[in-house]
């Protein structure tokens, strides 16, 4: 009997451990064997979700997202090239700069010829007229100077340089005294030329600009210097891109910029206006492409403290939507060892679909986030094969064309780096976070400072704090959008933004509630199993009685005595069951003859030879 007990509570904690088992397996897929698989059901089901889809039906940007996530799919090839215009460019959205810089980077990961396409950009280039611009004189010591200018067709004008490093003179027509007598403004239409300037004293000049009635103002990252009487050179080189005869287009230069960057031109001439009008363009979240395109620590800083929930992004007034937005983010910082990827890649593996995409199989968004998160090495059609080998690993550095020249750097086409960037065989140098008198920020909380890249990740220059929570529908732990997955379920609490609702996943309650089910079942049944073993003898004569000995008062058919025999006395309870006495039989004896089993008791030895089987 004690050995039976054992094997039922044995039995018991096996079935219990398998449980926990799945329900952490289901709880917990962000393991390391589990991305590996959950990248792999992403990839598939992007590539399921283009071969459903009828050719006609994909438009163009999910063609472009898919082919950079995908490469060589002849599918989302012959969609690219059915809606080119004239062969070198595209226009399917209000914005065909953009919609071309993005083709330009599908076919860049194809190894098509893009020569066409380049030069339809290029010509869409025009000065920025939005900046004001400004060139800064400093005499070492800061000693009173004499100084010359010429430039154009100009004569060479004479200002003097003053102990307070103001300036005074006559700098001709391009030129005029500003911000308080400290900075030479250049006129807008003479911003093309180049500025030669003399000093009698070792001196430095270097140009500075803003964005046209904005108080920020942005210092070029070169600056000249040279002793007395030798001369300096400064040249105000600030272009935009525009599809139309008038305004800058912004969204169009930043992936134009992006895009001739790829192909190793220099765009350095584009920088000045993205990063001034940057901050009237939030809704594009400019910090994502700028950072790649400079490795600016403003924009790092920027960039990681808009993330939202320590999980997506999400731009004010975004055009787009989260998984768009986030994708920008990833690209930006994947390699930079940031809590900020970190999360956000966690995250976003929770809220995929039970076939492995985002937002409802949709495929631009999907193969944006593997492009930017998940890139593969892909093959094309291009001259050579395609890098695959890994470019950091291999101890150089992922960048932007332009900032690997800035650092002096040469770009190795035979590694590949995610997304935009390149591998430069120079890095910065960085410094830990204690050697910045930073720390580094637990998961869960946010820098209310400001932050700096460091061999560690993200460093904060301030205080680490509990993330805030924003608004009703994150703190009952949901998020806000404009519509829920399948997976997630919408709840009361409300958003901050008109039209969205709030939205938490539902895949873990459901889960748990149907394991619970299962769990009680299973119980119930062990606990029959139990109570049937325990009281098998009680359960014996309780079915003997029942199919032999039932009274007229129990409602069953009665048996007639047999002649000569006196009637059965009235029921009047349980009859005592004789329990049989023990004997010995000796191995010589003959054993007993068993008379044959009536089928009732065949029935009953059957029914027990089953609980016990089940006790085992």
């Amino acid at each position: 009997m004690h050995k039976k007990g054992v094997l039922i509570f044995l039995l018991f904690v096996s079935f219990i451990s398998i449980a926990i088992a799945q329900n952490a397996s289901t709880n917990n897929p962000s393991s390391n064997s589990g991305n590996t698989n959950f990248v792999a059901k992403a990839y598939q089901c992007l590539q399921s979700q283009v071969e459903s889809k009828a050719q006609s039906s994909i438009s163009l940007q999910e063609a472009v997202f898919g082919v950079l996530a995908l490469g060589g799919n002849s599918k989302l090839i012959s969609v690219i090239e059915s809606k080119a215009v004239s062969g070198n460019h595209w226009q399917e959205s209000s914005n065909p700069l953009k919609d071309t810089a993005q083709g330009l980077l599908a076919y860049n990961r194809i190894g098509r010829n893009t020569n066409e396409i380049k030069s339809w950009i290029l010509s869409k280039s025009k000065p920025a007229t939005e900046l004001t611009w400004y060139i800064e004189i400093d005499i070492e010591n800061h000693e009173s100077s004499g100084c010359n200018l010429s430039y154009s067709n100009e004569q060479q004008r004479s200002i003097t340089i003053n102990e307070d490093m103001t300036i005074s003179g006559n700098p001709g027509s391009c030129l005029s005294i500003a911000q308080e007598g400290f900075w030479l403004r250049v006129a807008n239409t003479c911003i093309d030329y180049n500025y030669t300037i003399s000093c009698n004293k070792d001196f430095t000049t270097s140009t500075l600009y803003q964005r046209t009635g904005s108080s920020t103002i942005y210092v070029s990252p070169v600056a000249h210097s040279t002793s007395a009487l030798g001369t300096t050179t400064e040249r105000i080189n600030s272009k935009c891109l525009t599809s139309s005869s008038t305004s800058c287009d912004y969204e169009g230069t930043l992936w134009a910029t992006i895009a001739l960057d790829k192909l190793g031109l220099s765009v350095s001439e584009y920088i000045p206006y993205l990063l001034a009008l940057s901050e009237s363009n939030k809704k594009f979240l400019p910090s994502s492409l700028l950072h790649i395109l400079t490795d600016g620590q403003d924009q790092y800083s920027e960039l990681v403290q808009q993330q939202q929930q320590l999980k997506f992004w999400e731009a004010p007034n975004t055009p787009y939507n989260r998984y768009y937005d986030s994708a920008l983010a990833i690209l930006s910082l994947q390699g930079t060892n940031s809590a900020e990827e970190t999360n956000s890649k966690k995250y976003f593996e929770t809220i995929t679909t039970s076939e492995g995409c985002w937002n409802n199989n949709n495929i631009r968004d999907t193969g944006f986030l593997l492009y930017a998160g998940e890139s593969r090495a892909v093959a094309g059609p291009g001259p050579g094969p395609s890098p695959a080998d890994p470019c950091e690993p291999a101890g150089y550095y992922c960048t932007s064309a332009l900032n690997c020249a800035q650092l002096e750097g040469e770009v190795l086409n035979e590694y590949l780096c995610p997304g935009t960037k390149e591998c430069c065989s120079k890095a910065p140098a960085l410094q830990s976070c204690s050697a910045l008198s930073g720390k580094l920020c637990l998961t869960g909380e946010v820098c209310s400072g400001s932050t700096q890249k460091s061999t560690e990740g993200t460093c904060c220059l301030g205080t680490c704090g509990p993330a805030p929570q924003t608004n009703e529908c994150t703190t009952a732990g949901g998020t806000c959008d404009d519509s829920c997955l399948d997976i997630e379920e919408q709840i009361p609490s409300s958003c901050p933004i008109k039209g969205n609702v709030c939205c938490r996943v539902k895949s873990t309650s459901s889960e748990s509630s149907g394991l619970g089910v299962w769990m009680i079942l299973l119980i119930i049944l062990i606990i029959l199993v139990v109570v049937g073993i325990l009281f098998r003898n009680k359960l014996k004569m309780m079915l003997f009685k029942s199919r032999n000995n039932k009274s007229p008062a129990s409602g069953g058919p009665s048996r007639p005595s047999p002649p000569g025999r006196p009637p059965f006395p009235p029921y009047r309870g349980p009859m005592p069951y004789p329990r049989a006495q023990p004997r010995i039989i000796s191995p010589s004896s003959t054993p007993p003859i068993r008379r044959p089993l009536s089928s009732k008791d065949k029935e009953m030895e059957d029914t027990m030879a089953k609980l016990k089987e089940m006790s085992k």
